[in-house]
């Protein structure tokens, strides 16, 4: 009987933790070699049935190695519980890989598209630090 219930407790502590970003990744990289284009975008409004978002494009990023290294550097930590959510009108950074995988990424809502399924991010960026990297590319 005690068995039984360590086992309890441990299937039930490892749900809890799938569940929340425990065993995902723990920070967040962007390997620049992959990498074909990045932009600021604002998201307009989400396209149900696809799993989409359509988007007004703010900025092209022309220096995509300077912009991947400094959003690398990003203080940023796990969020431990559900997921962030991502809503029209967010102004977000877009990842677009060499593969047609790409990333949505706000300062604590990610979008990770790979192979044609959508996947969503635990991290949480610094507030002032992630602003100050869009601003920087957005100011005109």
């Amino acid at each position: 009987m005690k068995q039984t219930k360590m086992l309890l407790c441990i299937l039930i502590a490892v749900l809890l933790c799938c569940s929340c970003g425990f065993f995902g990744p723990q920070e967040y990289v962007c390997e620049i070699d992959d990498v074909k284009s990045v932009q600021i975008v604002r998201l307009d409004t989400y396209v149900e049935g696809e799993y989409r978002y359509e988007y007004t494009v703010l900025s092209d990023i022309a220096d995509t190695t300077d912009f991947v290294e400094r959003l690398n550097d990003l203080d940023h930590n796990v969020n431990w519980g559900d997921p962030g959510r991502m809503y029209t009108e967010y102004v977000v950074i877009r990842i677009e890989y060499l593969n047609g995988d790409y990333d949505l990424l706000y300062r604590n809502a990610q979008c990770f598209h790979r192979s044609g399924d959508n996947s969503y991010g635990y991290f949480i960026f610094d507030k002032e630090q992630f602003n100050a990297l869009i601003s920087d590319y957005t100011a005109k």
